[in-house]
């Protein structure tokens, strides 16, 4: 049998093989978590480099060593040669084996950059955005420009909204939407648009977000396309002076009594203005606006055509169930309903009912989960058993209180959020997101959207979003959505 050359094998994999091996496994891991590749990319080169030279070069001299003569080694030499070979060998494995689980997590959840890497590869796409102008290519060029690289549904909606910047000219300058869709095999599919042609005159779409997918009528994206091609949006900006313009789109929206800024135009796109509204002023709505003046009243074409009973009714109907029961299934068994048992003057008094069978039977499980409040109820949601969150408006929906419970409903507290304030004159300031919604988690995050009710009107009918990273215990702005 042949005996084994430890003493060679202790040279090839020496300490100083195993250090620089180190050294090139922890900056690889490095750079799965933090990136920098200008950094450490040229540390990994040489080191690997180096281990392929010297490999190389071990192997030559073992072919050479074959023709000649072997000299014997002291046992004491052997010995420790052998005990080398081990330790290396073990320090190899586990180093290899710790970059492993390193790259792994870095790769998974999030948890650092090449899992975005990773994310982008299979769910983020650049389209080339050629049909640039609105009031050439209107909305079309935009969808066939996306059309290219993204199979998009026939039937789209908005998660939220649709805002658009352009130029005096025409030439769109921003974009942000958050769409959602049935493909042709049923599935259900979302497409986060965003634009920024400062910074690229590519369209960013990231593909199989998290979405609410209610499939609203009064969401649809539709009436958009093909309204904006009818409607005098350039004669509307012309006398404006402002050298960025804004579409906002949030579907069908009621306006109440209050008719400035309302034009409302028909299927050939023709305007007319409401002196007096006699009934609520509702329908799909196309605001145009001047995002950089607060001086200037936004333009809010109402489609007329869009009035039917059946909508209005719709929309009544969702709007009183979200008034007087709202309901939210954990599972298929476990759901809480808030429920009115007592309503005066608009406002109303709730408890927070169980079920446990899946709707079949309710109990009261909380008789005043508002602490004594009345006003109408935003929402209910459940993040978890345990954690969830209700809302209750006042003031004719004016401002609403977020509450949150960690007990699984058995008790409440209300929400304190940070105060977000805004320039109301040069030397005034006031806070207009004073309406939560409801939140919702993803990547381990909570996500909170704050609007600023029925009388809030600033910077197009913005929100705020805001984060938590302790189960909403507190919560810390993010940014405004406009």
């Amino acid at each position: 049998m042949k005996k084994k050359d430890y003493k060679w094998r202790a040279l090839v994999f020496n300490p100083i093989i195993v250090v620089v091996y180190g050294i090139g496994c922890y900056s690889l891991s490095l750079l799965a978590k933090y990136g920098g590749v200008a950094l450490r990319a040229p540390i990994i080169l040489i080191a690997f480099l180096s281990l392929f030279i010297w490999f190389a070069w071990c192997l030559y001299r073992s072919k050479r060593k074959r023709s000649t003569t072997k000299k014997r080694t002291s046992s004491a030499l052997e010995k420790i040669s052998k005990l080398w070979v081990m330790v290396s060998t073990i320090s190899l494995v586990v180093i290899t084996f710790a970059t492993g689980i390193n790259i792994y997590q870095s790769g998974t959840n999030l948890q650092g950059k090449l899992a975005f890497v990773i994310e982008d590869l299979f769910n983020k796409r650049k389209v080339e955005f050629v049909h640039d102008n609105v009031y050439k290519d209107d909305l079309d060029g935009l969808f066939a420009d996306l059309q290219t690289k993204i199979d998009l549904p026939n039937e789209l909606y908005l998660s939220n909204h649709f805002d658009l910047t352009f130029t005096k000219d025409g030439q769109i300058t921003s974009l942000y939407s958050f769409l959602y869709g049935l493909n042709d095999d049923g599935e259900i599919k979302s497409f986060l648009i965003d634009y920024d042609r400062s910074k690229s005159n590519d369209i960013t779409v990231y593909l199989n977000g998290y979405t609410d997918t209610p499939f609203d009528e009064t969401m649809k994206l539709r009436p958009l396309i093909n309204n904006v091609k009818n409607l005098p949006i350039k004669e509307t900006v012309d006398d404006w002076n402002e050298e960025t313009l804004g579409i906002y789109y949030a579907g069908y929206r009621s306006w109440g009594y209050n008719t400035e800024g309302i034009l409302y135009f028909d299927e050939e796109g023709d305007t007319f203005p409401i002196e007096t509204a006699k009934d609520e002023i509702t329908g799909y709505t196309i605001s145009v606006y001047a995002p950089n003046s607060s001086g200037i009243t936004p333009v809010r074409f109402v489609d007329y055509s869009s009035i039917s009973d059946s909508l209005q009714d719709k929309v009544s109907i969702a709007n009183q169930d979200k008034n007087d029961e709202e309901t939210y299934f954990i599972n298929e068994y476990l759901g809480y309903q808030l429920s009115v048992v007592d309503a005066a003057a608009g406002s109303r008094f709730y408890t927070l009912n169980q079920t446990l069978d899946g709707g079949n039977t309710w109990e009261i499980f909380n008789p005043n989960p508002f602490s004594g409040e009345i006003g109408t109820s935003t929402g209910i949601t459940f993040i978890d058993e345990k954690l969830g969150f209700i809302g209750l408006s006042h003031g004719g929906s004016t401002y609403a209180d977020l509450y949150r419970t960690t007990d699984g409903g058995s008790t409440f507290e209300k929400v304190e959020l940070p105060t977000i304030e805004v320039p109301l004159t040069d030397t005034e300031k006031y806070a207009p997101f004073d309406f939560p919604e409801m939140p919702s988690k993803e990547n381990g995050n909570l996500f909170l959207l704050v609007g600023q009710g029925e009388d809030g009107d600033h910077n197009g009918g913005s929100k705020v979003l805001y984060r938590s990273t302790d189960d909403g215990a507190t919560w810390e702005y993010a940014e405004e959505i406009i």
